[in-house]
């Protein structure tokens, strides 16, 4: 039974009615005054970063493009009046193009004008010690997504003897230290070493001959250069054996036969090139030694599904990060591995590349069809890169200061900035396919359909040039331009 509406009612309805809707307007003008500081802080960060851009173009003595009128376009008369006091200078096809460039460069930062203004935004929010430095690396970040809009070609040829029964996947690229050799590994079971400047020299043959061949046993599935012995090379293999190699002598040095399944993942630790690891579908990673130790691992860390991916830190060497079939990335402290440092998740499939791109910031790719950028230090997924397809295979992934590169499963490679999460560049495979049986599977452990994917990236450390190669064991030496 409802109350009965007598006058006291009313007026404390009124009242109650009043109280509230001034309680909605105070809190909707707190939350627009907030939002109105924010925004005058950002205007403040702005003014101060357009007079510093300007000062500097001023102390530099640059100079704007030169304006002109396209040949379709007529002055007008105010314009024609003046022209006839100063003549413009000639305008040149230099002059052209680089004003054609500009506008390109200019359309790629609107077309994605959002999220270069939220990194901004981003960058300019927090404590900054010195707002130059800061303004510098966000203009390191935009010239990096900008100034470059295409591939050259600088060399192709093959992996396998593509022979019509033959299936030449590559696993895995990897130059040496000093970049004057890559290494080359798959499923034809063969390790070829190859002269990096020999390549280019010899552009148009479809065979380049290796300077070494190593045979193993059974199919390769990752290598890896010593960061300091430039002749050393350690091996994975589809049978659970880890290798090293002297790519001077070809011959193995030492072979260790301790996993139980398959090994995706081999790399060397940067900072103790005595040490390597290795990841495996027998769910461990293992840590080896050959100075000390020839006969066994030094140290097993057990995960909790097949490991497909592991990476030292690039300056700590008792840091390691692992990707894994459970769909983490797991970051660990091997003085404490029961206790990882971070377990980052965020991936809806398995986890089958892993790379620092910093010494606080990590690049995963997975078979969910993304890459993700991460925060170790704070453990938060600060981008997420979509553009690419990848749902079953390894399709390999590599990193180069502010650029992300990586294969899809349409016979594709892509690159992408850092900065922003759509791809920057697209490279196609046009190449017709052998219709051959693909035993490559991929970190979930499927059986690949017969379709051709880029299998392998790999950066030239330091540089714009990229070795990318597909399914059918074909490779391209191409340069960012």
């Amino acid at each position: 039974m409802s109350p009965p509406h007598t006058p006291f009612h009313a007026q404390r309805e009124k009242v109650y009615e009043s109280i509230e809707l001034l309680d909605f307007l105070q809190r909707a003008r707190q939350c627009k005054q907030q939002e109105l500081e924010t925004i005058q802080k950002q205007l403040a960060v702005l003014e101060e970063d357009c007079t510093r851009v300007k000062a500097k173009r001023a102390a530099g003595g640059e100079q704007t493009l030169p304006s002109f009128h396209s040949p379709s376009q007529e002055p007008s008369s105010s314009e024609a009046s003046s022209s006839q006091q100063v003549a413009p200078d000639p305008v040149t096809p230099a002059d052209l193009a680089a004003a054609e460039g500009l506008d390109k460069r200019k359309l790629r930062v609107h077309s994605n004008f959002d999220e270069l203004l939220q990194n901004y935004l981003e960058g300019s929010s927090g404590p900054v010690e010195d707002p130059a430095e800061r303004l510098e690396e966000f203009s390191d970040s935009l010239r990096s997504f900008t100034r470059l809009s295409s591939f050259r070609e600088l060399s192709a040829f093959t992996y396998g003897d593509q022979s019509p029964s033959s299936c030449s996947i590559v696993s895995s690229i990897e130059f040496d230290k000093d970049g004057e050799f890559f290494a080359i590994a798959g499923v034809t079971r063969k390790i070829k070493v190859f002269n990096y400047h020999s390549v280019l020299r010899n552009v148009g043959f479809p065979n380049h001959f290796p300077v070494q061949e190593m045979t193993c046993n059974a199919k390769l599935s990752s290598v890896c250069y010593n960061p300091y012995h430039k002749s050393t090379l350690a091996s994975s293999d589809y049978e659970g054996c880890v290798s090293v190699w002297d790519t001077n002598t070809g011959l193995r040095t030492v072979s260790y036969q301790e996993h139980s399944k398959r090994v995706w993942s081999v790399v060397y630790n940067p900072t103790d090139p005595t040490i390597f690891a290795s990841g495996s579908d027998d769910c461990t990673v293992k840590l080896w030694c050959p100075p000390r130790q020839q006969q066994h691992s030094i140290f097993t860390l057990p995960a909790h599904a097949n490991v497909c991916s592991v990476k030292f830190h690039p300056t700590d060497y008792m840091y390691l990060a692992y990707g894994s079939a459970d769909h983490c990335i797991h970051y660990v402290d091997l003085r404490k591995p029961d206790e990882p440092l971070r377990v980052l998740r965020g991936h809806r499939k398995a986890v089958s590349y892993v790379q620092f791109i910093s010494p606080t910031e990590l690049v995963s790719a997975s078979t969910d069809s993304e890459l993700k950028l991460w925060n170790t230090e704070l453990g938060q997924c600060v981008r997420t890169y979509r553009g690419h397809t990848n749902d079953k295979n390894f399709v390999g992934l590599t990193v180069n200061a502010n650029y992300i590169a990586c294969g899809s499963e349409n016979n594709a490679f892509y690159v992408y900035s850092k900065a922003v999460s759509k791809p920057m560049l697209e490279y196609k495979f046009n190449i017709s396919r052998n219709i051959l049986p693909d035993s490559s599977g991929g970190p979930e452990g499927q059986q690949a359909e017969l379709v051709d994917f880029v299998s392998s990236v790999c950066f030239k450390k330091n540089t714009n040039i990229v070795l990318a190669a597909n399914s059918q064991g074909h490779i391209k030496v191409l340069e960012l331009i």
